[in-house]
């Protein structure tokens, strides 16, 4: 999973964190499945999904995981829903390397 190469570069360069509508056991199956160390913060009522606006198919997210990249003074630069979010880790890390160093 490219995000976990990632992950520890990206975590030097921003606040990250996993948000995550499911339960704390399925949470940490996927941490001790894919070696990621990066904070999950449960959402089982949506509530940070819906914060961020990321709904799709009347659902928040539309049932997919996505993420979102805000600047340092909370504005959201980047949002997107897209099911295989891991494979953008690299693109992630290069944007908040320039919002960090613009």
């Amino acid at each position: 999973m490219e995000l976990a190469r990632v992950a520890a570069d990206l975590q030097r360069d921003a606040d990250v964190y996993i948000v995550n509508p499911d339960t704390p056991e399925n949470s940490q199956k996927v941490l001790a499945r894919t070696g990621l160390t990066i904070p999950i913060l449960l959402d089982p009522q949506y509530s940070v999904a819906q914060r961020f606006d990321l709904r799709g198919q009347g659902r928040p997210m539309g049932g997919l995981v996505g993420y979102v990249i805000m600047d340092p003074a909370g504005i959201i630069r980047v949002q997107r829903v897209d099911i295989d979010f891991g494979r953008h880790a690299p693109r992630i890390l290069e944007i908040v390397r320039r919002m960090r160093n613009p």
